[in-house]
């Protein structure tokens, strides 16, 4: 007899948004309005259509903590009708100046949480216009860690995120973060799936003194030590990260409404 997996999510949302100032000043990033509705929503939608995560933790910190109680309370009959659960993280951080950053986040979830089988990351700010359901599925029946996967031509916005270098199977074999010269037009958002040894190499990674708190970092190691494979979606997403993007992002989503 099998034991029933334990799959969750987990959106991190700690951050304090600086880069959108005054907008996010007093307001959490993914709780912004896109399309006339936070733009967290768009994400929790899509991972209540994966049957196989009831749980989905979101990390935030202590100056906005308030702000997603009163945004959960909008989600507490559907998610209970569904069988499913919001559970909301205080990593206690008050400010820019004394955040956790996410890897650490990330490793404040896993200290709290049941041992998993599989777990999806994402950031509270990626928004995915592809279907989830098929590649998690996918990954599901794979040994490995996966992450997402785009392509930019744009040397600019490379340097300001991190860029991926792959063997033709699409193997990640590093990921270097806000590189001055990205060795390739590939790059990595945060939402990744990572399997049950991801939480012990997350612990080991912190253990140094001198690990950053990137969580491109992370998988920079994670892809040293396990193998970790990239996939392609067949759309791209919307990116909430600065100003010029959020206008971007709810053009796009009001466009797709009145379509």
């Amino acid at each position: 007899m099998s034991l029933k997996k334990n799959r969750f999510a987990v959106i991190l949302c700690a951050g304090y948004g600086t880069r959108m100032y005054p907008l996010t000043k007093n307001q959490p990033k993914p709780l912004l309005s896109l399309g006339g509705k936070p733009a967290l929503d768009y994400l929790i939608e899509e991972i209540m259509s994966l049957q196989e995560i009831n749980d989905i933790y979101i990390v935030t910190n202590d100056r906005f903590f308030k702000h997603f109680i009163e945004w959960k309370t909008n989600w507490d009959k559907p998610m209970k009708k569904m069988d499913k659960s919001i559970h909301l993280i205080n990593d206690g951080s008050t400010s820019n100046d004394n955040r956790l950053g996410v890897a650490k986040d990330l490793d404040f979830v896993f200290q709290q949480t049941s041992p998993f089988s599989e777990v999806l990351v994402v950031g509270g700010d990626n928004i995915p216009l592809f279907r989830l359901k098929e590649y998690w599925l996918s990954f599901l029946n794979k040994k490995d860690h996966f992450v997402m996967a785009l392509m930019d031509e744009d040397k600019e916005r490379l340097r300001r995120t991190g860029v991926l270098l792959l063997t033709e199977e699409n193997q990640v074999l590093r990921i270097y973060e806000k590189p001055t010269n990205p060795p390739s037009n590939q790059f990595c958002p945060l939402l990744y799936f990572l399997k049950s040894s991801a939480k012990h190499q997350l612990t080991k990674y912190l253990s140094n003194e001198e690990a950053n708190n990137e969580m491109g970092n992370f998988v920079d190691y994670l892809c040293q030590v396990e193998t970790v494979n990239a996939f392609f979606p067949d759309k791209g997403r919307l990116d909430i990260g600065d100003m010029e993007s959020y206008k971007k992002a709810d053009e796009i989503i009001n466009s797709l409404i009145l379509n």
